[in-house]
C-alpha cells in the first residue's frame, strides 16, 4: 500500500507532461488522473480492511453528497453531458477522502509531500530547458507581441498553475518540517531543502514565462497571507522589495497587464480582465431564463458552447473563466450549495489546526479560492484539483485528534494540580 502511495505523490506531477498521446480521446494527464485515482481506492479499501475503520466527518457529507450529485445529473441529462466533465468534479474529491483515510501519520505524510516535491522537479527542469532554448512556445500575443510559453505543459495556464502549486507546496512541507522536527528532522532536510530552493528558482522562471496572471497575483496573496499572519517584519521587507521593483518594472508590468489598466481608465470596464465582466454576465443571464429544472439542476454537466458539439447544446454557455460559476450553471443551484458547504467545511476544519500549519493551510485555502474564482483552476483542470486535495487532505489526519486531545488532558490535568494546590493552602 505504502509503494501504491508513493508511485501516486511522485507520478502525479510528472504525468502533466503533454507528449501527443490520446488514449480513447483522452489526453495522458486525464488517463492518469482515472488511473491513480484507481489506485488510491484499492490502498484505501486495503487499509479499511486492516483497520476496521473509516474516518469520517461532516465534510464527508457534503463531499459525497455533492459527487452522489454530479452523477445524478449526468445520467438525467445524458444527451447533453460530457464524462470527462463529470469525472473532474468527482475525482479530486474522492481523492481527499481516499487520502485522509489511507495516511495516518504527520510523518508519513511528508514523506509522500516530499516525494511530490522531487517529482516536480521533472517537469519543472524539462520546462526551464525548453524554454531557455526558445522552444515551448504556445503563442505570440497579437496586441502586445507577448510570447507565452507552456514548456512540457499544454498550455500556458498549466505551466503556471503548476508552478505557482510547488512554490506552495514547498512551503507547506518547509513549515510541516520545522514544527514536527521531532518527526521531520529539519537538520536533516538541508540538502533536500537546497535541491528543492534551486528548482523553485527554475518554477519563478516558467511561472513568469507562463505570463499567466492569475497565477502571478495568487502566489502573492498567498505569500502575502501567510507572512501577514507568521511573520510581519518580513512582509515588510517584502513589500519595501516589491515596490522598488514594481517600479522598475513598470513597463514590463503594463504589457502583461494591458488589458486590465486600458479597462480601468477607460469608461468601458467590460473588457476588464479579457472581458471576464461581459462573459460572467452573458452566463449568469442564459442561466436565469432556464427553466426551473434548469435553475436546480444545470444546463447539464460540461455543458458550454466551446465543446465539440457531439452532444446536445442547451443554452449559449460560454467558458466561464470561473470555476464557481461553472458549478453554478453546470450542476444548478443545488449543487452549487453543495460545493461551497464542502468548501466551507474544509475552511472550518483548517481553522482547528494551530501555530503556522493553520496560517500556511489557510494561505493554500484561500489562494485556490481566489484562482477558482478569477479563473479556470483547481476545478476545471482537475489534475491540478487532484494535487491540490492530496496536499489538503492533511487537515484531517487521526493524528491531528489525537494531539489535540492530549493537550486538552494535559491542560485538565494542570488544572487540577493548581486547584489540588490551592485547596491545601
Amino acid at each position: 500500500m505504502t509503494t501504491l502511495l508513493f508511485m501516486f505523490f511522485f507520478f502525479r506531477p510528472v504525468m502533466f507532461v503533454d507528449i501527443g498521446w490520446l488514449v480513447f480521446g483522452l489526453n495522458v494527464t486525464e488517463v492518469f488522473a482515472i488511473f491513480a485515482t484507481g489506485i488510491l481506492i484499492i490502498a484505501f479499501i486495503l487499509r479499511a480492511i486492516a483497520a476496521k475503520t473509516v474516518n469520517i466527518s461532516i465534510v464527508d457529507f457534503f463531499l459525497f453528497s455533492f459527487v452522489i450529485w454530479v452523477l445524478f445529473i449526468y445520467l438525467l441529462y445524458f444527451d447533453r453531458s460530457h464524462i470527462k466533465d463529470a469525472a473532474k468534479f468527482v475525482l479530486p474529491f474522492i481523492t481527499y477522502f481516499v487520502l485522509k483515510n489511507v495516511i495516518t501519520s504527520i510523518k508519513d505524510y511528508s514523506r509522500f509531500i516530499k516525494f511530490m516535491l522531487i517529482g516536480y522537479a521533472i517537469p519543472i527542469l524539462g520546462s526551464t530547458f525548453l524554454i531557455v532554448q526558445g522552444k515551448g512556445l504556445y503563442t505570440v500575443l497579437f496586441w502586445n507581441n507577448l510570447a507565452r510559453f507552456c514548456g512540457v505543459y499544454t498550455n500556458p495556464h498549466n505551466l503556471g498553475h503548476c508552478m505557482s502549486l510547488y512554490l506552495m507546496l514547498l512551503v507547506i512541507y518547509a513549515v510541516i518540517c520545522a514544527k514536527y522536527e521531532d518527526l521531520v528532522p529539519l537538520p536533516k532536510q538541508r540538502l533536500f531543502f537546497v535541491f528543492s530552493l534551486m528548482i523553485s528558482i527554475f518554477a519563478l522562471y516558467c511561472l513568469y514565462k507562463s505570463y499567466v496572471r492569475t497565477c502571478f497575483l495568487g502566489f502573492i496573496c498567498f505569500v502575502y497571507y501567510y507572512l501577514f499572519r507568521g511573520n510581519k517584519k518580513l512582509l515588510a521587507l517584502l513589500t519595501g522589495i516589491m515596490g522598488v521593483l514594481l517600479v522598475l518594472s513598470a513597463a514590463v508590468l503594463y504589457t502583461i497587464f494591458f488589458d486590465m489598466v486600458d479597462a480601468a481608465k477607460g469608461p468601458d470596464k467590460s473588457q476588464f480582465g479579457s472581458g471576464r465582466p461581459t462573459i460572467w454576465m452573458h452566463n449568469i443571464e442564459e442561466f436565469a431564463a432556464q427553466p426551473l429544472d434548469g435553475i436546480l439542476a444545470g444546463v447539464g454537466v460540461g455543458n458550454i458552447s466551446t465543446h465539440i458539439k457531439s452532444r446536445k447544446q442547451v443554452g449559449d454557455m460560454w467558458n466561464s473563466h470561473n470555476d464557481f460559476l461553472d458549478v453554478l450553471t453546470q450542476t444548478g443551484i443545488i449543487g452549487f450549495f453543495l460545493f461551497v458547504a464542502f468548501q466551507f467545511c474544509l475552511f472550518q476544519k483548517i481553522r482547528l489546526l494551530e501555530g503556522k500549519e493553520r496560517y500556511v493551510f489557510l494561505a493554500l485555502f484561500l489562494t485556490v479560492t481566489f484562482m477558482n474564482f478569477v479563473s479556470n483552476s483547481y476545478v476545471t483542470r482537475f489534475g491540478l484539483g487532484q494535487m491540490f486535495y492530496a496536499v489538503l487532505a492533511y487537515i484531517e489526519l487521526p493524528e491531528h485528534k489525537v494531539r489535540r486531545q492530549q493537550k486538552l488532558e494535559a491542560v485538565k490535568d494542570e488544572a487540577d494540580r493548581i486547584i489540588e494546590g490551592r485547596g491545601r493552602l
